[in-house]
């Protein structure tokens, strides 16, 4: 029930911002949006809801009687600039979850939780390239748990795993009417893995030694945010991050990467397709891919 209550909570949330950004246009009138080359602000984000049910009575060929799933995702930016400072900020958030009447709960199928903050200063009068720090936050908000096995145990939970870094690097923005590219790149990282369920303290997991509940890391990162809008109803949204870890196995290196098509059919629905990629060594051995497709509610913020 908390994490429907969640999804409630960010279509009501949307919805106002919604409304504040239709109210500021009207005062605006015809007036430009402001560019990030001079001085101000500039927001970008969407808000996408996909809900598909299915019942079926009466009939002797198997399934589920009763099936619903709900998906949700928020993706903002935040960039501003004033003189040779640079500000920018990213959250993603994704939450699924499917209800079958063969086990009557609700079963979540993604969830995650990333904020990245940026604050840069401009190298001499180049427009593109930067220098400064950033921090990033990533975790899941519900736990996990495995239900190919009889026993459903957990696997994982808020902060269990949860990484946090901060870097100090170089920075190459690209900024342009319809796209926006982003590639930050330093040889020094300090990142923290965390494991604070009380379940899995006594042993061995996400990297973390047993009887502890951070690792500490570091290693050289990189990572990169692009988005692009094709036309008024395509938009791409995409991020890479890669690190690599000095003090263990350097050789496996972290790779994550997120991708959103977003094609609208109409003022506010339309046709979402998601693709997640993450290797992770200390997690998981394998390559783990997530992929959502689905038609529902569009708002841009």
């Amino acid at each position: 029930m908390r994490a429907i209550s969640l999804l409630l909570f960010f279509l009501i949330l949307v919805s106002a911002a919604d409304a504040q950004v239709v109210t500021e246009m009207k005062k605006l009138g015809s007036k430009k949006k402001l560019e990030l080359d001079t001085t101000g602000w500039k927001k970008t984000g969407l808000f996408i809801l996909n809900v598909n049910q299915s019942m079926r009575s009466g009939t002797n060929n198997g399934g589920e009687n009763f099936l619903m799933g709900i998906n949700s995702i928020l993706n903002k930016a935040v960039h501003h600039k004033k003189g040779k400072y640079t500000f920018d900020a990213y959250l993603d958030l994704e939450l699924g979850l499917v209800y079958a009447s063969s086990y009557k709960k609700f079963r979540k199928t993604t969830d995650r939780f990333d904020l990245t903050v940026e604050l840069d200063h401009s190298i001499g009068n180049n427009k593109h390239l930067t220098y400064g720090f950033l921090g990033n936050i990533n975790t899941q908000l519900f736990p996990g748990y495995n239900y190919v096995s009889d026993f459903h145990f957990k696997v994982s939970n808020i902060l269990s795993p949860g990484k946090a870094l901060i870097s100090f690097g170089l920075d190459y923005k690209d900024i342009k009417k319809k796209s926006y590219f982003s590639i930050f790149v330093t040889p020094a990282t300090v990142r923290w893995v965390t494991k604070v369920d009380r379940d899995f303290y006594p042993n061995y997991k996400f990297g973390v030694d047993s009887f502890h509940k951070v690792y500490t890391e570091i290693g050289a990162y990189i990572t990169a945010h692009y988005s692009r809008h094709f036309s008024e109803k395509i938009n791409l949204v995409s991020r890479l991050d890669i690190f690599s870890n000095y003090k263990r196995d350097p050789n496996h290196v972290d790779v994550f990467s997120n991708n959103i098509l977003s094609m609208m059919f109409s003022k506010k629905f339309s046709c979402t397709f998601v693709l997640d990629l993450l290797y992770d060594h200390d997690v998981s051995k394998q390559l783990q891919l997530q992929q959502q497709m689905g038609i529902g509610l569009r708002l841009n913020l």
